[in-house]
């Protein structure tokens, strides 16, 4: 006589030889069991993933434009107003008619002067839309980033354009280096 214990594998496969029942691998897991929710979880990844692609090659690829520049000299001014302040230009793009993303940075910085202020502007053709400020003591480096959103209804050009304070007259110039420019194709929501 053969002793099975209870609960074992060996008591399952004989109780379904008995009843006569058949043990087919190739059945649906019950609903409830770990590798059916595996088997659904699966299923919505993959319609997630087709719907994905569909929305990205519905939209297309996006166009962007990237300006950079080496050592640019940037003017120094002596007018009290920085309007009236004669600016120098670190990067610029040409662009189609459209809205863009505009994100533009530099590094300023004058080895003449002990102490300057810059300032620095995103422009297109009606002007200004964005500007920034920065500091610069004992001749080191000073970081400008600036961003904005600009719609041409023509073909133009933005700039990113940057002016220092300090004698016109001293010798040498401030500089403008490793300068970015990059405009994003944008639909305006």
């Amino acid at each position: 006589m053969i002793r099975v214990a209870r609960g074992s594998s060996i008591a399952w496969a004989l109780a379904v030889a008995i009843a006569g029942a058949s043990c087919d691998a190739r059945s649906a897991p019950p609903a409830n069991s770990t590798r059916a929710q595996i088997a659904a979880l699966k299923s919505q990844v993959a319609t997630l993933s087709a719907q994905v692609a569909a929305l990205q090659g519905a939209a297309g690829p996006v166009p962007v434009w990237q300006a950079t520049g080496g050592i640019v000299p940037v003017q120094r001014n002596d007018a009290t107003n920085v309007s009236a302040w004669t600016l120098s230009t670190a990067a610029s793009l040409a662009l189609p008619a459209g809205s863009y993303l505009v994100v533009a940075k530099t590094v300023v910085q004058d080895p003449e002067v002990s102490a300057s202020t810059f300032y620095c502007f995103l422009t297109r053709p009606a002007g200004n839309f964005d500007e920034s400020v920065g500091y610069s003591v004992q001749d080191e480096p000073v970081t400008i980033a600036l961003k904005g959103v600009v719609t041409l209804s023509a073909s133009g050009s933005i700039a990113l354009r940057c002016g220092a304070s300090g004698p016109a007259s001293a010798s040498g110039s401030a500089v403008a280096y490793d300068t970015k420019l990059v405009a994003v194709q944008a639909t305006l929501q």
